[in-house]
């Protein structure tokens, strides 16, 4: 039978696969802070990028080719199922007892039909595998236990929930979008939090001696202030108000739903190209150099037409 090949792993071999998973994830620039695996194996909305959790992946395989196997007639893996009742959906609980542990493979069928879903009659394979994921991965979190992220710890007051809608759905290129994940995280190595590690004996600004805090570097740091006053003008003037309702907090925690969906689109790519250039090039930004940068985004978003449906004409202002 090959159906311990799809079983999940031993402890020690998912281990070595997360560990590679993690360097992949955050090799390149030296990432001293980052966000913990089990966050990024969380769904985009609750705050993850979705990355695999093998242990899921591999029990949805399993209970995928147990299905399979077990509707093709003449086959072993029928037969053994047909003997043991296990046709259907089991009882929730089930019954441990019901099948010998030593028949590992049915045993674990045994045990996870009762708690999967049951495919829709007209719902795809896709479909129905991806469900089948999202329910192994909830009974993972709800049996280990899911820890608070640490932001939301340090800003318990914050619409979390809408954060992470916003930067799903904002119209924005990956790599954009990854370095807007990292901001909202703050995983950027600024003195504060260097010297929250003993880093650094100081968590000052090198450059005007404030505390050295990524808002602070959006914000008010040097050319920061000037390029962010420009473009709360510009989100002010898409929202046919003055700049002064324009929270700083927008940019590390957009926490706001605006109708219509185009005009909040619009301002979710205004942000995140704030965010994006700054921290490619903090040391050497300029207001006219990020404008130049601003405005071929906004041509190459443009050339795409789905793309384009989604913001309107609100970026016209910039």
């Amino acid at each position: 039978m090959v159906q311990g090949t799809n079983l999940p792993p031993p402890n020690d071999s998912i281990q070595q696969i997360n560990t590679a998973m993690s360097y992949f994830l955050w090799k390149g620039p030296i990432f001293i802070f980052t966000v913990p695996l089990v966050t990024l194996q969380q769904p985009k909305r609750k705050g993850g990028r979705a990355v695999t959790h093998v242990s899921a992946k591999c029990m949805t395989l399993f209970i995928q080719r147990m299905e399979r196997q077990s509707q093709r007639t003449g086959t072993l893996t029928a037969r053994w199922v047909e003997k043991w009742k296990l046709n259907g959906r089991s009882p929730n609980p089930p019954d441990t007892k019901r099948v010998p542990r030593k028949l590992e493979y049915l045993y674990h069928y045994n045990v996870e039909t009762a708690y999967i879903p049951i495919r829709g009659t007209l719902e795809s394979i896709k479909s129905y595998r991806r469900r089948l994921y999202e329910c192994h991965l909830s009974s993972i979190n709800a049996t280990m236990g899911q820890n608070q992220m640490r932001i939301q710890k340090h800003w318990p007051d914050t619409d979390w929930n809408q954060v992470w809608e916003n930067l799903r759905v904002a119209p924005i290129m990956e790599h954009v979008r990854n370095e807007w994940y990292q901001a909202i995280h703050d995983i950027i190595p600024t003195n504060v939090r260097l010297q929250s590690i003993n880093v650094t004996p100081t968590d000052t600004c090198q450059r005007c001696k404030a505390t050295d805090t990524l808002e602070h570097r959006l914000t008010n740091c040097g050319e920061a202030k000037l390029i962010w006053n420009h473009m709360k003008t510009a989100i002010a003037t898409m929202l046919r108000t003055i700049p002064a309702p324009i929270a700083n907090d927008w940019l590390l925690g957009p926490h706001f739903k605006i109708w219509p969906n185009k005009q909040n689109n619009a301002i979710l790519w205004t942000l995140a190209h704030v965010v994006s250039y700054s921290l490619q090039h903090c040391s050497s930004v300029t207001l006219q150099d990020f404008l130049d940068f601003l405005f071929r985004s906004r041509w190459k978003l443009m050339t795409n037409m789905r793309v384009q449906d989604l913001i309107g004409n609100y970026l016209a202002v910039i």
